[in-house]
C-alpha cells in the first residue's frame, strides 16, 4: 500500500512539473531579459546615436531598433497563426526615438503569442508558404534574433562611450555586495 501511495505521489509530482512548461518558461525568460535590455538601451541612448553607423554598410542604431520591431511581428505572427499585422516598415513610420513605442508594441505582440503557448505546442507544425516548421523554430528564432541585435546595439553604445544598461545593473549589484 505504501508503494502505491508513493507511486501516485511521484506521478502527481511529475505531472505538475510537466504542466509548468519549463522549456517555454526558460525561453520566455530569456526573451524578456533581451526585451528589457533592448528597451532600456533605446531609452538610455541619446538621440544623437540614433543615426550612428559604425560602418556605412551596416544599419544605424535606429534601423537596428526598427528592424527588431519589424522582425518581431514577422517571427511571432506564425505563432499566433495569423498574418503579419505589421504591413509597412516601422523605420519609415517612427523616426529617431519615436521608434521606442513601436519596439515595445512588437514585444507585447510576441509576449501574447508566447503566453498562449505550452511546451507541447512547441512541437506543433506551422505552415508558412511552402515551408512547414515546428513552432519551436519561430520561438527560438525570436530569441536568436533579439540576442543578435542587442549585441549589435551594445557595440554601437560602447563605440560612443555609453555603458549598456545591463552592464550598469551588474556593476550596481557587484558594488552592493562589497
Amino acid at each position: 500500500m505504501n508503494w502505491a501511495k508513493l507511486t501516485l505521489t511521484f506521478v502527481a509530482f511529475a505531472a505538475s512539473c510537466l504542466a509548468q512548461d519549463p522549456v517555454l518558461k526558460s525561453l520566455k525568460g530569456q526573451v524578456d531579459m533581451f526585451r528589457q535590455n533592448i528597451l532600456e538601451a533605446a531609452e538610455k541612448a541619446p538621440a544623437s546615436i540614433y543615426d550612428f553607423k559604425p560602418s556605412p554598410d551596416v544599419m544605424s542604431f535606429h534601423q537596428q531598433l526598427a528592424h527588431i520591431a519589424d522582425a518581431n511581428y514577422s517571427i511571432c505572427s506564425p505563432l499566433k497563426n495569423e498574418a503579419n499585422p505589421n504591413t509597412s516598415p516601422i523605420e519609415k513610420k517612427a523616426p529617431g526615438k519615436d521608434v521606442i513605442p513601436a519596439v515595445k508594441a512588437s514585444f507585447d505582440y510576441c509576449d501574447a503569442a508566447l503566453n498562449a503557448m505550452t511546451d507541447a505546442n512547441l512541437a506543433a507544425a506551422i505552415k508558412r508558404g511552402a515551408s512547414e516548421r515546428p513552432a519551436a523554430y519561430y520561438a527560438l528564432h525570436l530569441l536568436d534574433h533579439v540576442s543578435l541585435h542587442y549585441g549589435n546595439m551594445i557595440t554601437y553604445m560602447r563605440l560612443k562611450g555609453i555603458v549598456p544598461p545591463e552592464t550598469e545593473r551588474r556593476q550596481r549589484q557587484t558594488a552592493t555586495k562589497k
